[in-house]
């Protein structure tokens, strides 16, 4: 790729070999711009090199997304889970169809809000979510491989300097990020409501935190913690959508459940759901979120079951390829959720397994792991729930009232991330569900 080499990779069990077995060598990340003016010359967890800083950041972020702390933000997991189902059953209702994209992109950035910051978006005409949306596009944007093309050509890089290029990044960072996280630390850390904040600036001391490492972590968790969650369940709504026949085995199974306890379960009976925790797993295997992730880097030569890689290498792994890849799954091409109805262990569970047990690989690898991994899943799960508790998902009607299939098989490069084309669904509630739709308890 220019001046660099690449090395794209299919296999699962060869990433896993070179992320993990050689985890020391291989979990810096490649020179970029943007990433550089983003982490403040290296700092916090998602764009800086594995160094004794990332090290420190990673541990306290660890720490603050652990389950356990997770687990005291229950009722604001369910409240807004509860809180985005309503809306897209009650739109969908009144406009005869609706595109999900903003009602999940905002309750994934509301659980974030609330758990971390004390606060929260009332909808996605919000000026706050309209605020935070627009870093986040940026961010995602242009921290793709391709968004620093010097890296690649050095000539390019006097191009860069001419249209000024690094100096938009710093005045973005400067003039709109730092500012918005800036003032959202000072509410969170002045509010009387905990918040992670709070447990992030109790930290600094124990693990030699500055106001900048927190700025940049605090960053790290709004744009990975809002764009991956709302973009995983973009595509599962849109993915199910095609497939009555396995939403009806989802209602099946949770229905058993709510005539037995009279209420919708919990994460911690998540045991009890394997059909439903294999659609989930499925879907995100399916059509992954993100076709190559953040790119690693090697930091030393290596070798490889005989491959050569030098110093300096940029390693990337090819999630589409692994997700398809015949020698992992059988009949990669077709959605099947009872592929993994054997392998229901926890998202968090599986990445830090053996491989061979391993269910997808969005999340990422090793020293690499995403710390948010337990906070999405948990999250992606009471959604999902209240979903099927209350609805079924139907294709769009065209002006004719017939149906028209959502389409799965292109997509939108949105720079870490890759979009389903814009679509509308119908959710149609449920007439036979054990719970009534008057049972939400959200304002």
């Amino acid at each position: 790729m220019g001046v660099q080499t690449w090395v794209l990779i299919s296999d699962p069990v060869l990433a896993q070999e070179i992320f993990m077995t050689h985890g020391v060598t291989t979990s810096d990340r490649p020179p970029h711009t943007f990433f550089y003016c983003y982490s403040h010359g290296g700092r916090g967890v998602v764009c800086s090199d594995a160094n004794k800083r990332w090290k420190r950041a990673r541990t306290a972020a660890l720490s603050v997304l652990a389950p356990q702390r997770v687990n005291q933000f229950t009722d604001v997991l369910l409240y807004e889970a509860d809180a985005v189902v309503e809306k897209l059953v009650s739109h969908s209702q009144l406009h005869g169809q609706v595109d999900p994209s903003t009602y999940v992109q905002s309750a994934a950035m509301n659980v974030i809000l609330t758990t971390c910051y004390a606060t929260r978006v009332n909808s996605a005409d919000d000026p706050l979510f309209k605020e935070i949306m627009e870093c986040v596009h940026v961010n995602m944007k242009v921290a793709g491989a391709e968004g620093d093309i010097s890296q690649f050509f050095p000539i390019f890089s006097i191009l860069d300097g001419l249209v000024g290029k690094k100096r938009a990044f710093i005045d973005f960072l400067a003039n709109i990020r730092d500012p918005l996280v800036t003032r959202l630390i000072q509410q969170a850390a002045s509010s009387d409501k905990d918040s992670m904040v709070k447990t992030f600036l109790a930290l600094k001391d124990e693990y030699d935190l500055d106001d900048k490492d927190i700025l940049v972590i605090l960053t790290d968790l709004i744009v990975g913690g809002t764009d991956t969650v709302s973009v995983s369940l973009s595509w599962m709504i849109a993915i199910l959508s095609h497939h009555p026949d396995v939403q009806k085995k989802i209602q099946t199974e949770l229905d058993a459940f709510i005539q037995t306890h009279g209420r919708l379960p919990t994460f911690e009976e998540r045991d009890q759901f394997p059909y439903i925790i294999s659609v989930q797993k499925e879907c995100i295997r399916y059509r992954s979120i993100t076709s190559f992730g953040l790119p690693h880097m090697a930091s030393s030569d290596l070798v490889v079951r005989d491959y050569f890689i030098p110093k300096g290498t940029i390693l990337v792994s090819n999630l589409n390829g692994m997700h398809m890849n015949p020698d992992v799954y059988y009949d990669p091409e077709i959605f099947k959720p009872d592929r993994f109805l054997n392998n229901t262990r926890t998202m968090s569970s599986a990445a830090n397994g053996n491989i061979k047990q391993r269910d997808h690989f969005i999340f990422g690898w090793g020293r690499r792991l995403c710390p948010g991994i337990h906070l999405a899943e948990v999250e992606m799960f009471h959604i999902f729930i209240r979903i099927f508790a209350y609805s079924s998902i139907a294709a769009p009607l065209d002006k004719d009232g017939k149906e028209v299939p959502v389409d799965l098989d292109s997509g939108i490069n949105a720079g870490l991330v890759t979009l389903p084309l814009p679509y509308q669904v119908r959710f149609i509630p449920r007439t036979d569900s054990p719970l009534k739709i008057d049972s939400f308890n959200t304002q």
